[in-house]
């Protein structure tokens, strides 16, 4: 830029604080330090002084710029003040972001990153984690704690003063203000949080460790995919395993219980056995007698009277060992008895000792068998179960599901897999919302709830490489399964309703490529169907109910070109013969070839000059090697980016309480009996941003309201929730139930 972009304004402040905000809880400033840039003024003020002012220490309006690194940090802050928010924002993160996207930054995307990546100096990273650490701990601090906490906060101010002037040639000024203006909004969403049933919530982290099992084997009941895993799994490839199920079939209880009482009763009879074995081996070892040397002996006409020394040795035996039965031997008290122990012990090794009972003994299976009638035909609670392939591959088989493989011929199992696979063929959905969540080990623990029961934690806005947000999926409600975001209740009184816009990236595409065919698809209310009319594949009177089966393929194909989806993957995820998936592709090349000449260009100019932007500036630099598909897929994702942000502003600035944004949509909250018009007003600023991206071009929003007690429930995870609600009501009739039967003890 030639001229200065701050001539514009009487005064720069450059401001950063520090606080404390537990996991879920609104920030409690410690402390702020602000510099004007060009005078140098230092503004230092601790929690007390802070307090006591109902705005902020410098002039907020337009004609002040306010600077800060990670805005959305201080208006936590100024929100927490009760203060109003600047007109004029600057936020170096962003920008920082913006002008780095997509290439290497050494050091990251803090503010020593960016210090480092301009070759400016700071404070050492330890230092910096030592400050934080202690603004974490909170209060109350020493004296000397409160010095050190405010001078950290004026290295991080003085950083921002030096980082300014090297990065301002390269910001594009009235872009990076509605990206600060984003920040205000992304800070007002923080606040708000949305609203969550935390007495299900502590039930369901209080005993997760139950209800899991018990919610794997009810899933599984459809599937029969999952086994029981480390001592409570038994092999029915192996010969005892097939013993132990065909008994568990017969009694009606678990393999498990089986294996357990045949172990208990082998056990049992082995060591009786042992004791005898022993013995008898003791007196073979001492007498020389085994069953052939006997038989030798009585052959030649002798009997065990002649055998050298018996008649001693065998009384000596019956003393030392009782198990032999052949008499006590002799005792102190009463001196040697008179039984005959020679003959007794030559009878009793006459013939072989008897073998180790085994554990498919018939005698052994039928006292088991006995012993478990009327054990449970579940596994206990906290029973491990793990995932089997071989059994998952029988279920495919057996359901005709052609599922994607990898490069070595084994089934692909990651999450993407699934969740595509359940989009084609939805009986899968259950299974995959199982395995999501199993495989999420600190389901519960992380997510942030305050004490007023409102989740909040950071949106990380601008994360992603198309400047969407990037929550935390542990922290965010709406990151974790999709069954979990059915904890979303709005308080007695209240409602809350998820605004989305209809068919998004399709309107997007249609009015940034100009394609009057697209925008007209669009316009129908039914893009999908219109595609499919347009293509000439159904009648022009043809509707949802009269063509469900080709409105489908051509939705999904629609969606899949967004993505650069080739022949091959549309094949895939419409369950159809290639040649389908190729006509579909060619029918919409042959309806909208403006859209695809403009998506063409926008992949030719990014592997050319290496940059691809936004309307509103978001840039992305293309490195060596990138794939094609996902440069295609850029402008829809970002421009949308970029529509979700002005909504926010929008809405949040005209005082609608926005509790989120998720993706393409809002969840907005307010009184019962006014939600209505919050849903109006949330559409007319979605309505609003729409036609600032996309030139005049309008994309419509449809949105669901839920009142109290109702919950919000997401259709995916509708089954795993009744589940779920179902098992948690047969744990407290349990709970009940045993609690009065203690009581009559």
């Amino acid at each position: 830029m030639t001229a200065d972009p701050l001539r514009h304004y009487r005064e720069v402040w450059a401001c950063d604080f520090e606080f404390h905000a537990p996991p879920g809880e609104i920030p409690t400033p410690i402390c702020m330090v602000a510099r004007e840039y060009r005078s140098g003024r230092l503004i230092r003020l601790w929690s007390d002084q802070l307090a006591e002012l109902r705005q902020p220490p410098f002039p907020v309006d337009a004609g002040s710029l306010f600077v800060a690194y990670y805005a959305s940090a201080e208006f936590g802050c100024f929100l927490s003040l009760g203060w109003p928010m600047p007109v004029r924002i600057l936020d170096l993160f962003t920008e920082f972001r913006c002008l780095t996207n997509g290439l290497t930054v050494p050091c990251g995307n803090g503010l020593l990153g960016a210090l480092a990546y301009y070759g400016l100096g700071a404070i050492g990273a330890a230092e910096k984690a030592d400050m934080r650490d202690l603004a974490i701990r909170g209060g109350p601090f020493s004296p000397r704690e409160q010095a050190a906490l405010l001078d950290y906060c004026a290295s991080d101010v003085d950083s921002l003063c030096r980082l300014l002037p090297a990065m301002l040639p390269e910001i594009d000024a009235p872009r990076a203000l509605l990206r600060g203006r984003y920040m205000a909004a992304v800070a007002s969403m923080e606040h708000t949080g949305t609203p969550i049933d935390v007495e299900i919530l502590g039930t369901l982290r209080t005993n997760w460790a139950r209800i899991k099992g018990r919610l794997t084997r009810e899933i599984d009941r459809n599937y029969g995919v999952y086994v029981a895993s480390g001592r409570y799994r038994v092999n029915d490839e192996t010969a005892f395993g097939r013993e132990v199920a065909a008994i568990a079939a017969e009694v009606g209880c678990h393999p498990f219980y089986v294996r357990e009482a045949i172990k208990y009763v082998h056990t049992s009879r082995r060591e009786a056995v042992e004791e005898i074995r022993w013995a008898d081996m003791a007196a073979r070892t001492k007498t020389g007698l085994t069953a052939k040397a006997i038989a030798r002996w009585e052959n030649a006409g002798r009997d065990y009277s002649s055998w050298p020394q018996l008649d001693v040795m065998a009384r000596e035996l019956a003393g030392e060992y009782p198990a032999l039965g052949i008499g006590r031997g002799y005792s102190s008290d009463d001196g040697y008895d008179d039984t005959d122990h020679a003959a007794l012990l030559w009878d009793r090794l006459r013939t072989p000792t008897d073998p180790l009972p085994r554990v498919t003994d018939p005698e052994i299976l039928d006292e088991a068998a006995y012993q478990v009638d009327g054990a449970p035909a579940e596994l206990p609670d906290e029973a491990p179960l793990s995932f089997s392939v071989q059994r998952f591959s029988a279920w495919l088989i057996r359901e005709g599901i052609p599922w994607p493989r990898l490069p070595s011929g084994a089934l692909a199992l990651d999450d993407d897999s699934f969740r595509e696979m359940a989009k084609v063929f939805p009986r899968v959905a259950p299974l995959r919302e199982l395995r999501h969540t199993l495989g999420e080990m600190r389901l519960f623990e992380n997510l942030a709830v305050g004490s007023d029961g409102r989740n909040r934690c950071l949106l990380s806005p601008f994360r992603a490489r198309s400047g969407r947000n990037q929550p935390s999926n542990a922290r965010f409600i709406f990151g974790p399964s999709c069954w979990l975001r059915s904890l979303i209740q709005p308080a007695p009184g209240q409602a809350v309703a998820y605004v989305d816009w209809s068919q998004q990236e399709f309107g997007i595409a249609a009015a940034l490529s100009g394609d009057v065919a697209m925008m007209d698809a669009y316009a129908s209310g039914d893009p999908y169907l219109r595609f499919a009319v347009q293509a000439g594949a159904v009648p022009p009177d043809a509707t949802k109910t009269s063509h469900p089966a080709q409105r489908e393929l051509f939705k999904i194909c629609a969606l899949g070109v967004s993505y650069g989806m080739q022949a091959e993957s549309l094949a895939k995820r419409i369950d159809q013969p290639p040649c389908v998936a190729r006509e579909l592709l060619r029918l919409h090349r042959q309806t909208y070839p403006t859209f695809w000449r403009w998506s063409q260009a926008a992949v030719d100019r990014a592997m050319l000059h290496g940059t691809l932007r936004t309307v509103f500036g978001w840039t992305i630099y293309i490195a060596a090697g990138a794939n094609p598909r996902s440069l295609a897929n850029f402008p829809m994702q970002a421009n949308g980016a970029d529509m979700l942000r002005l909504a926010c502003c929008l809405a949040t600035e005209r005082g609608i309480r926005v509790c989120a944004p998720v993706h393409d949509a809002l969840l907005v909250e307010g009184p019962a009996g006014k939600i209505d018009q919050v849903v109006t007003d949330t559409q007319a600023a979605m309505a609003q941003a729409s036609r600032v991206v996309l030139g005049g071009f309008e994309l419509r929003s449809d949105a669901k309201i839920v009142r109290h007690p109702e919950r919000y429930m997401d259709p995916r995870g509708k089954r795993m929730w009744e589940t779920v609600v179902e098992i948690l009501e047969d744990l407290e009739y349990e709970r009940r139930e045993q609690e009065a039967e203690d009581s009559t003890w």
